[in-house]
């Protein structure tokens, strides 16, 4: 596993399977976990180097999304996040505030 911060990719790979409870309504597609586990990546990334080039953002989210695919809480994103936490994820400054989005 890599370590972005002390949570490490424990989180970022449990980042979608968090229940929100945001009761009736849309999900996330599979499609907007991709993007929002893209997003966490990239700030916890800048959270940790705020001069982080494209180039390792991309090979991180890289590393993490093949850890996701083989990941089955992951694939349960689609049913676990509402779009209404999805939108609030989008939006946060920071990893903090995003997970704070989806607990």
């Amino acid at each position: 596993m890599f370590a972005l911060r002390g949570r490490g990719a424990r989180a970022a790979l449990c980042l979608a399977a968090v229940g929100v409870g945001a009761g009736c309504g849309r999900h996330a597609t599979l499609a907007e976990c991709e993007i929002l586990l893209d997003r966490y990546v990239e700030l916890l990334v800048r959270d940790r180097d705020p001069k982080a080039d494209e180039g390792s953002i991309a090979r991180q989210k890289s590393a993490t999304r093949e850890k996701a695919a083989r990941d089955p809480s992951f694939a349960a994103c689609p049913k676990e996040v509402s779009a209404r936490a999805f939108d609030c994820a989008m939006a946060a400054p920071n990893a903090d505030e995003l997970e704070k989005c989806i607990e």
